[in-house]
């Protein structure tokens, strides 16, 4: 981290920093300073890239809970300013309320608790050490100012500037709390200056200690006083007009203060805050340009676009090197990439979600499940460096572990929980269990452990172990233990409900319910009982769940009236949060992909836009950032399959750079905001009449040329169109 600091005041004699750090039990804290050349910023042109189209603003409100302040991509410091308004966000930054500090550690786009929001410092104006008001020394914000790699703030109180701009890695801390509570966890730090502290001291409980370099607390908690150090910066001898500026840079480890200040002192040579953020925006501009777009059909588009895609990026957190739990070499002393802060994707067992080195609750099954198989079936083990980091056989054990045992040993910070119940009955039985909602909720965690089966019975086959792969695909059936036929909603026949150990069901449960202990995880009966994205040995699950539904016509009906409401923010269907992410796209298994269009671009017109309520709910480390992007693309991947659903593009030109050297182009023809629907369509020069196409079609390079008008084609798109080529996405036997 580089954070540099104007000094506007003419009152001002001297600019104290505290260094403040809320930890918990038993911490120790030593000071020091370090001095070296100071560099002014001169302010930065605009450059024609397309970082220029990102607006770190978007999805700020709204409970986006996004960061917006300097980072790089997937880097190990997020450097922001943290409110005393924040509520359920981790992101640091809220619209309103107090700057508390400005921290090094965060993570962007979930709620709970804040999770880091560590290694602070904060800078303010005093006439001494003893006048500093260490009870509230806090300050509204007089301005804020936030592009791709840098962010710029006032502190009201003190009239005093903030910019901000970040390298890869930044320090230390232990806390409690919040989705992801875990053990302690601790981080190393090395802050240095560019002009030598004239004045140092400690604090702990709101005192105090002049020249006092180590401070030694008993405990420390969220609700006692924090402990910390108060450096000043004396410029009585300096006259106003020199534009004095204070440059910091705060190395960040996990293993070790040296190698804290060897980061600090490699990423940020001569406290360099100039080029610091040079160096930022190109390391975004190289990710970002990965995905070329062209020919919006409105004008705010691409910078939707790019902010959503840049949301992706910024976490998780890139530590590889940084992990004390395990060693971070191979056995040829080769680096093994290692990320933090991945959320609802263990040690011990395949990760669901991950911060600070530790666990976060389960919300559902293990989907990483999902992710191993997307990798075997995208055949990604072509790319040199996950074919060098990845152990199968090791990978491939993890997977049956997880499906085989009970993680009770950590409760509900592992796996699967309930596997005796899921794996003797087909289905996790309600409703005995007394732990809180988000824990025990059989229904949508038996859809989930079917879901993740269907991916272990991939692998398995393309492992060979055909006895694995004939008994997952099998268990990959257990959803259907849960279809209750005979209730009637809305016109709408079946329903996943919950149901007892004896095998009768609860058909009490208000469908439409989202309060409470349900046995739902943040969605309605409703919504879980569309939930059902996978396949088995004969068919897809999808169309088995329309033959449960009443066939394709009573099918449609209940999908229109899932998105009969136009906020897409109900019980039916709720964009802002991800069980649903996939419905707009189940009209593609009943040979209407037009009406998946008319509802997509939608939602993209109603919910998403420029400003920073920006996003419909939490952006959960760039979901609704990447279900926007590849919307807009006109193309939805099938999760943990090599499956591709072709919609309709945004953008007239897009190109993705597969590797440097291989691309993926979408052509989009007649391409105008009246034409939305697909016409014919060619894949690599063929014609194309299917609504989907696979990972293999594209790995290599490839072109889907797209011709679009304003009528739907009564010839692409259709059951049994030209050829009596089916165009639903494929069976399991296609496999």
């Amino acid at each position: 981290m580089n954070f540099q600091i104007d000094l506007c005041s003419k009152n001002m004699t001297s600019l104290f920093l505290l260094v403040v750090f809320v930890l918990i039990k038993s911490c120790n804290l030593k000071v020091d300073a370090a001095m070296s050349s100071y560099h002014e910023i001169n302010e930065r042109a605009e450059i024609d890239k397309v970082t220029k189209f990102v607006d770190p603003l978007i999805g700020t409100q709204n409970e986006g809970h996004v960061f917006p302040n300097p980072c790089l991509p997937y880097g190990v410091v997020k450097v922001g300013f943290d409110t005393d308004n924040l509520k359920d966000n981790q992101g640091g930054y809220t619209v309103d309320g107090h700057i508390t500090g400005i921290s090094h550690l965060h993570v962007s786009g979930t709620g709970g608790e804040p999770k880091y929001g560590v290694i602070s410092q904060f800078p303010l104006t005093s006439t001494s050490l003893y006048t500093i008001p260490l009870r509230n020394y806090k300050s509204l914000r007089s301005f804020e100012h936030f592009e791709v790699g840098y962010s710029k703030f006032g502190l009201e109180k003190y009239n005093v500037t903030v910019e901000l701009t970040a390298a890869r890695r930044t320090g230390v801390g232990h806390y409690s709390g919040g989705w992801n509570e875990g053990p302690k966890y601790t981080v190393y730090f090395c802050s240095q200056f560019n002009k030598n502290a004239s004045s140092i001291g400690t604090f702990w409980k709101n005192f105090i200690t002049e020249n006092l370099t180590f401070q030694s607390s008993s405990d420390v908690s969220f609700d006692t006083p924090a402990i910390g150090a108060v450096l000043g910066f004396d410029f009585d001898d300096e006259p106003y007009e020199s534009n004095l500026v204070i440059t910091s840079r705060v190395g960040i480890s996990f293993i070790s203060s040296d190698q804290a200040c060897k980061s600090a002192q490699e990423e940020v040579p001569n406290f360099d805050f100039e080029k610091t953020r040079e160096l930022a925006v190109d390391a975004w501009e190289t990710e970002l340009s990965k995905i070329k777009v062209d020919g919006e059909v409105r004008s705010d588009l691409k910078t939707i676009f790019y902010s959503g895609l840049y949301r992706t990026m910024i976490i998780p957190s890139d530590r590889t090197g940084e992990n004390p739990k395990w060693s971070s070499y191979d056995n040829e002393g080769k680096l093994v990439p290692n990320y933090d802060d991945f959320y609802t994707l263990h040690e011990g067992y395949m990760p669901d979600g991950r911060s600070g080195m530790s666990n976060g609750i389960t919300q559902g099954g293990g989907n990483a499940d999902m992710v191993v198989a997307e990798v075997f079936l995208k055949n990604l083990t072509s790319n040199n460096e996950i074919n060098n980091s990845l152990n199968w056989t090791l990978a491939y054990e993890a997977l049956l572990k997880d499906a085989e045992y009970d993680p009770w040993e950590r409760g509900i910070f592992e796996r699967r929980m309930f596997l005796l119940h899921y794996k003797a009955l087909g289905y996790i039985p309600f409703p005995t269990h007394k732990m809180l909602s988000y824990a025990y909720v059989p229904c949508s965690r038996t859809i989930e452990y079917s879901t993740n089966d269907w991916s272990i019975a991939l692998v398995a086959k393309k492992l060979n172990k055909d006895e694995d792969y004939i008994k997952y695909q099998s268990r990959a059936k257990n959803w259907e233990n849960l279809w209750y036929p005979k209730k009637t909603i809305k016109g709408a026949k079946g329903f996943i409900l919950p149901r007892f150990a004896n095998g009768s069901f609860d058909t009490s449960l208000n469908v439409f319910n989202l309060s409470g202990k349900t046995p739902f995880y943040e969605g309605s009966p409703w919504e879980y009982s569309l939930d059902i994205l996978h396949g088995n040995n004969s068919f897809s699950h999808v169309k088995r769940l329309i033959t449960l539904t009443g066939g394709p016509q009573a099918f449609e009906r209940r999908l229109d009236k899932t998105f009969e409401n136009k906020s897409y923010l109900t019980a039916y269907f709720n964009i802002g949060n991800e069980p649903d992410f996939f419905h707009p796209c189940l009209y593609h298994f009943i040979g209407k992909q037009w009406k998946s269009v008319e509802v997509i671009r939608d939602i993209l017109k109603k919910k998403f836009g420029k400003g920073p309520d920006g996003i419909p709910g939490n952006d959960d480390s760039g979901a609704m950032g990447s279900w926007f992007v590849f919307h807009a693309m006109g193309i939805y991947p099938m999760a943990g399959q090599d499956i591709y659903l072709i919609n309709a593009p945004h953008f007239s030109h897009v190109t993705i750079y597969l590797s440097p050297n291989t691309t993926f182009r979408i052509l989009a023809k007649n391409h105008s905001s009246e034409n939305i629907y697909v016409q014919n369509v060619k894949l690599n020069g063929v014609n194309w009449y299917k609504t989907w196409f696979r990972h293999q079609d594209i790995q290599n390079g490839g072109i889907l040329e797209v011709e679009m008008g304003d009528r739907i084609s009564t010839t692409w798109g259709v059951i049994n169109g030209k050829n009596g080529e089916s165009v639903i996405p494929p069976s399991m036997s296609d496999y």
